[in-house]
């Protein structure tokens, strides 16, 4: 949810919101369809499937209209907290779902890889 806070402050300034909505949105589809799929072989309903999604939909709105409103002006200290959260909750997911399946096909090289992105997309957040 702190990721959607982001987006919602950063579409009510001139720092690109509109393009990393488009970013989430892309980078959370296939994410969307493999949850769908696991949910679908656990013997949940599509009912119950389309249901999580619109309640999730629902939720992370808010939080883009919080974001975008009454955050939207609030000091960069404000913002600090729900920007490292949302990019704690983003390394978290990523070591617990990604990481794992990408060391075990791609040994060493993969920390090595991951190490490297985290580093370029540091400097070119300073710059």
């Amino acid at each position: 949810m702190p990721e959607n806070v982001a987006l919602g402050v950063s579409l009510g300034g001139d720092s690109g919101g509109l393009a990393l909505l488009a970013a989430i949105f892309v980078s959370n589809s296939p994410e969307a369809l493999v949850g769908s799929a696991s949910m679908r072989a656990q013997g949940r309903s599509q009912r119950y499937i389309i249901g999580c999604w619109l309640a999730c939909a629902a939720v992370l709105t808010l939080a883009v209209v919080l974001g975008a409103g009454p955050l939207a002006n609030a000091s960069p200290e404000t913002i600090s907290l729900p920007l490292a959260f949302a990019a704690g909750a983003v390394l978290a997911s990523l070591a617990d779902t990604l990481m794992p399946e990408a060391y075990e096909k791609g040994g060493p090289t993969v920390a090595m890889s991951t190490t490297a992105g985290f580093t370029l997309s540091f400097v070119l957040s300073i710059l």
